[in-house]
């Protein structure tokens, strides 16, 4: 099968650049699903491209690390687990026993010491935060991560986990600790919240992910062959590529022919190029079976229908 590209300018770009906690006790143990809010209304939800997207949490049990899994799985964020310097032992979050998880939710002061730090926060414009439900809150920890950086401009997405308590105030009770950033409305989940569960909720949100189809890893690509990407189609098609503008005659044909013999599959030609035919000589000429070669090319408007 032939795999021509007509008009897919998306590419073009590259080619020219060549180119939880429960209720009861504070562990993160869930039950029923609650209701999810959708996010801030926009009418044209911003575009994030996946590799600008934090995903930090807050876990004691895993089950909120579970969510956060499946989030990653989703959106193909970054994992960040938010990490106490002192960690929590089962007797510390036993609810209603004047230990060290009951002493700090009833502070409003208490700031639990986070054993690391994000080093390029500025790079995410995205960040879900994720944390089990104590005492009705987030535990104190996630104010120690909101006041410890500069979410300026960034969208952060709340989500938690409970066995029966909502989200309620305890996403909105953080907005103040970072007043610069756009919060969209969290949800609650259960222990056992499914993968497509999650999905359908990151699906509801005033949020656009896409892949970020400008930035790759080139050293991956082998013997002079570029790194692929998966097409809707099922093809992969590779990241870089030839462009023939301003090539023509024997010119276009060398210069496609060595490309090829490069180990190039993908060129980029048009009709007002006034080469499609020096492109399509050269590909004959080089032996490589037609369907290994990706071919993009651009009409005009005028007469096309």
């Amino acid at each position: 099968m032939k795999k021509i590209i007509g008009v897919v300018l998306v590419f073009i770009m590259a080619i020219f650049g060549f180119v939880a906690c429960n209720g009861n006790s504070p562990t993160d143990n869930g039950g029923t699903v609650g209701n999810g809010n959708s996010g801030s209304g926009n009418n044209n939800p911003p575009v994030i491209t996946t590799n600008n997207i934090l995903i930090a949490y807050f876990s004691c049990t895993n089950t909120t690390e579970a969510i956060a899994n499946h989030i990653q799985t989703e959106t193909k964020g970054k994992l960040y687990e938010i990490v106490p310097e002192v960690p929590y032992t089962a007797e510390d979050l036993q609810y209603y026993t004047g230990g060290r998880a009951d002493q700090e939710q009833a502070d409003a002061t208490a700031r639990p010491a986070i054993s690391s730090s994000i080093e390029d926060l500025d790079k995410y414009n995205v960040i879900f935060l994720g944390y089990p439900i104590w005492h009705g809150q987030a535990p104190r920890i996630i104010y120690t991560f909101l006041e410890s950086y500069d979410f300026s401009g960034k969208t952060i997405v709340p989500f938690c986990t409970s066995h029966s308590s909502g989200i309620g105030s305890s996403d909105t009770n953080l907005h103040s600790l970072t007043p610069n950033a756009e919060w969209v409305s969290g949800r609650r989940f259960s222990s056992g919240a499914s993968q497509k569960t999650v999905a359908d909720w990151i699906d509801s949100l005033d949020i656009k992910l896409i892949p970020n189809v400008a930035t790759f890893d080139l050293e991956n690509g082998e013997n002079g062959c570029a790194p692929t990407i998966m097409l809707n189609s099922g093809y992969e098609m590779p990241v870089l590529g030839i462009g023939t503008y301003s090539l023509h005659g024997e010119t276009c044909v060398n210069s496609v022919l060595s490309a090829l013999e490069s180990g190039v599959r993908l060129i980029d030609t048009a009709y007002m190029y006034g080469n499609e035919k020096e492109v399509g000589e050269a590909i004959r000429s080089s032996g490589i079976p037609r369907e290994d070669i990706f071919v993009i090319t651009k009409s005009i408007q005028v007469n096309n229908f």
